[in-house]
């Protein structure tokens, strides 16, 4: 499952919890270990009639069960249906037990079936029959409806499931834990106007009689492999369908038929990729792809039936690169799940991991593949490897969870299993090599094909096929396994930084600990099995990225010779190990003096990691800002887009802190403004001539956004001139430029410019320009607009669809005037919403979050701490506020610690001058310095900040 990760960070610190109450709490949700399933028929009828305001289904489930231990009561999962008839035999004598009773525990989702002494007996075989009926919900769960517009506006509605991860038990009663894996037999039975679709090909259709006036069909299709239940698909609608490639086939309504082309074209490269990289043929002879208009999700793995968002399947002559990239990483994240989460599943959600890190680091792998040109594998460095790091830096959870509800089980698909579990397994991958990776990785999905599988199960192949390769023990640098390596990243929180002294003529000193931000210094004895890739100014070898010095999870410190002072040193070559480095301050000057006069001789990854890692040991205290703040200087030559990403992503950060000081963060917003508008002047000019490369398109679109955002006159002017064009006279934006023009139109523009807008992003059939069009509408600078806007949620014609609301929020709390217009809508408006917005309470924290994570100013922090004490507020929003305010205190924690550097750093008492290039602006006069005389002040002042900190 592709899961749309809340960019929001709350603190959710690890402690030790008692044993017993872990156990107890674990036992109240998990089925009874005292019957297993063996197979499962379904047999499901969907009834949607808006004409009468029924949207329901019917249902008969029979579960053929084993007995492991005798028990007089059966335990399956069931949430939110109906039960009208249980039958239980016994399959060899057809003799039937009779039921006694049955009732739901509806806080464990469990139905409890009681039977008559002497109920299920040992080591037999049953079948369950369980006749039942619900409502197709409209909250994305389980078996839920949604709705389209046809070219004649006309209302359709469509039937269809996500049961990842505890939802199959909304649509039918049956054992929701992966580790159950049996095959099914499914029967859906429709309209005959209609089409259903799920995990095999139909296998028989029969005529049913009529009902109601209509005629249905029943669709018996072919027995799955063994599954688990969360795998399970169906759906009934009027969509139509591609034919060009007899394997992939891609379903959406009948007038986006023609968008599906962009994928269509590819998916079945793509899912060759993965059969050719694992040796491993795919299991099912089709595999459909369905473009679903409400989809809470981002895409989801059902095995033979993908299901996805639509701005995540289609594409248009209007998408921007970005998206039609986003577009092919996410079909083949959902396609290297039909592998890793299919045909071999995670046991437990404990384990999650083992689905979504796989899938996370193959829609980089393969679509590498695919497209050369795209560089996505050094966009995984940004978009997976930094962002993981920056989310992972207090303690939260390990990649090997603990999880032991529902509601635990879905806060568990975040950052950390996808992102870092990702980055982790990239970091194995170059540990050892890509034969042993692939190899190993063919012998798991082999040995474990049709199973559900432990971390311990995929450790063990890869110990397994090094020792049948006769490596050498030293391939992991000494006797370790792979398990005990991997075990040490995955089932403890956190990473460690790597602190490099070279202040020795003859060697470097290696020391780790545990890299923190914002909280208090937990665990101080947390250590890993650290691979260490390096490189110095004298050899300058960026390519050999198979460690070659170790550490071990018992050593805080090493020594690695030097013959020689080898000049600069660099470690963790390309960003392949998942750690941050710090250097004494000779080194970090030595470096600065290096990307100031030749920045190309370090590698690009590198590059991106100096100016990642500066400025979040800056954040942590471990750094002064100095050096983050001079090093970046050298990016007046920086060409390449890559190192880009990495200052916008790490000065947002600051630029928002830093409101909170008029003074110094007017001058850091100036400060970040200059970089905005060199990097939008360099995309600029590529973008004009039409260089063709894929990064330049999607760069175009990040940098304008962030120069624009940050009023960069250039930017400002050529976007409005865009919007003009487009308001004026109908011309069309190019779709790289078209979110900031958008943005630009509506910030600079009145009502009637925000109408316009508000009408393109309800009526155009793009997903990509629907999304450029929501992310302008929060734009606005007039507080009247913006209040007309977030106050349409609260209407039952809202046309903004529920999907939508997460980017509603998180565009409206990304100004200043957004900030204040959505806490005004909190503070009048609590309880109209739990009436009246679809999942108030949800969506009520999730907005308060939003704002937790953006406020900035007394008078925004004060407002927002205030709705806390609302005395009307349930136990669950205080509870869940309370947990969102942490950010604001950590946020604040920051601003007190690094305001008076940062004041100190723009604000020297005695600085030291030279002037400045023309590509930085006056007011940055200090930081231009030629490094060299910089060094003795420099020196001079971190050396006392280190004495301090250390």
């Amino acid at each position: 499952m592709l899961k749309l990760l809340l960019l929001i960070v709350s603190c959710s610190c690890v402690f030790a919890q008692d044993a017993t109450a872990v156990r107890g709490k674990m036992d109240v949700f998990r089925l009874p270990n005292n019957t297993e399933p063996i197979s499962y028929t379904l047999d499901i009828q969907t009834f949607i009639e808006p004409e009468n305001n029924k949207f329901s289904f019917t249902g008969t489930v029979i579960v053929t069960i084993r007995v492991k231990s005798s028990t007089e009561e059966l335990t399956l999962n069931v949430d939110d249906l109906k039960i009208n008839q249980i039958d239980v035999k016994d399959t060899n004598s057809s003799t039937t037990v009779e039921v006694t009773g049955n009732y739901i525990v509806d806080k464990n989702e469990q139905l409890i079936i009681q039977l008559k002494t002497p109920g299920l007996i040992a080591d037999r075989v049953y079948e369950v029959k369980i006749a039942y009926s619900g409502d197709l919900r409209n909250d994305m769960t389980g078996f839920y409806r949604s709705w389209y517009k046809d070219e004649k506006s006309n209302t359709k509605w469509l039937a269809v499931t996500q049961f990842e991860p505890t939802y199959a038990r909304r649509a039918f009663p049956c054992y929701d834990e992966p580790a159950f894996k049996t095959p099914f037999t499914i029967l859906v039975t429709r309209l005959e106007t209609q089409i259903s679709l799920s995990n095999m090909p139909i296998a028989e259709q029969t005529i049913k009689a009529l009902q109601s006036g209509n005629k249905y069909v029943c669709d018996q299709y072919q027995t799955t492999k063994p599954i688990s239940t969360y795998l399970v698909a169906f759906s009934v609608s009027d969509f139509v369908n591609t034919t060009k490639d007899q394997r992939v086939y891609i379903y959406t309504h009948a007038d986006y038929i023609n968008q599906v082309t962009y994928i269509e074209d590819r998916a079945d490269k793509l899912l060759n990729l993965m059969e050719i990289y694992t040796n491993i043929p795919y299991a099912y002879s089709k595999i459909d792809l369905l473009a679903v208009p409400d989809f809470s999700f981002g895409a989801m793995e059902n095995w033979g039936l993908n299901t996805y968002r639509e701005k995540y399947l289609l594409v248009t002559n209007k998408s921007t690169e970005k998206d039609k990239e986003t577009v092919v990483t996410t079909v083949q994240h959902e396609l290297s799940h039909q592998w890793f989460g299919d045909l071999v599943t995670c046991s437990s959600w404990n384990y999650v991991w083992l689905n979504e890190a796989f899938a996370t680091l193959f829609e980089y792998f393969a679509v590498h593949a695919a497209e050369p040109d795209w560089r996505i594998g050094d966009l995984f460095v940004i978009e997976q490897h930094q962002e993981a790091l920056a989310y992972d830096h207090r303690p939260r959870h390990p990649i090997t969870a603990n999880v032991n509800s529902p509601t635990e089980i879905e806060d568990i698909f975040d950052t950390i299993t996808y992102n870092k579990g990702a980055s982790v397994l990239r970091m194995l991958n170059h540990a050892l090599n890509d034969d042993i990776f692939r190899t190993s990785l063919t012998s798991y999905l082999n040995t474990y094909k049709y199973k559900a599988a432990e971390p311990k199960n995929l450790w063990n192949s890869f110990d397994s096929v090094i020792f049948d390769a006769n490596y050498k023990s030293g391939i992991l640098g000494n006797t370790i396994t792979v398990e005990e390596l991997m075990r040490s990243w995955t089932d403890q929180p956190g990473y460690p930084v790597i602190k490099i002294d070279t202040q020795s003529p003859n060697y470097i000193a290696v020391s780790q600990k545990q890299y923190q931000v914002d909280v208090p210094k937990l665990n101080p004895t947390t250590l890993w099995h650290i691979g260490l890739t390096y490189t110095t100014q004298l050899h300058k070898q960026f390519n050999n990225l198979q460690p070659t010095v170790w550490m071990n999870n018992t050593q805080t410190e090493l020594s690695i010779p030097l013959l020689v002072d080898e000049g600069w040193v660099i470690f963790n070559l390309q960003s392949t190990g998942f750690y941050r480095v710090n250097y004494d301050l000779k080194n970090w000057n030595r470096l600065i003096a290096e990307l100031k006069s030749n920045h190309k001789t370090i590698h690009v990854l590198n590059r991106a990691q100096l100016i990642d890692d500066s400025f979040n040991l800056a954040r942590a205290g471990e750094l002064p800002h100095s050096i983050p703040f001079t090093l970046v200087t050298y990016l007046q030559k920086e060409d390449d887009f890559i190192p880009w990403y990495s200052v916008l992503n790490s000065m947002s950060y600051i630029v928002e802190r830093l409101r909170r000081c008029p003074h110094t963060g007017a001058q850091v917003q100036d400060f970040a403004k200059t970089y905005a508008e060199i990097a939008y002047k360099k995309v600029s000019e590529k973008y004009e001539k039409n260089d063709g490369k894929h990064l330049t398109k999607t760069s175009m679109q990040a940098f304008s956004n962030w120069a624009c955002k940050l009023d960069v006159e250039s930017c400002v002017k050529s976007s409005l001139n865009y919007f003009d064009e487009w308001e004026k006279n109908g011309t069309e934006i190019p779709p790289d430029v078209k979110e900031a023009a958008l943005c630009s139109g509506v910030k600079n523009g009145t009502a009637e410019t925000w109408n316009k807008v508000f009408e393109l992003f309800k009526k155009t059939s793009s997903t990509s320009e629907r999304q450029a069009s929501q992310l302008a509408l929060a734009c606005s600078t007039n507080k009247t607009i913006l209040s007309k806007y977030l106050n349409l949620l609260l209407d039952a014609d809202c046309p903004i669809r529920p999907q939508d609301y997460k980017t509603m929020f998180k565009s409206m709390t990304s100004t200043p005037v957004g900030i204040n217009v959505t806490t005004d809508f909190l503070q009048n408006k609590i309880n109209e919403s739990l009436s009246n917005m679809w999942e108030g309470e949800e969506m009520i924290m999730l907005m308060y979050s939003y704002l937790a994570s953006s406020v900035a100013t007394t008078k925004e922090i004060n407002e927002i701490n205030a709705i806390r004490s609302f005395t009307y507020l349930s136990p669950t929003l205080k509870e869940s506020f309370d947990d969102s305010y942490k950010e604001v205190e950590l946020n604040s924690a920051y601003f007190e610690r690094c305001h008076p550097l940062m004041h100190e750093w723009f604000n020297p008492t005695s600085p030291t001058t030279i002037a400045p290039s023309s590509a930085i602006s006056n007011s940055y006069q200090y930081i231009n310095v030629i490094v060299l005389s910089l060094l003795f002040v420099t020196t001079l002042i971190n050396t006392n900040y280190f004495n301090v900190i250390q």
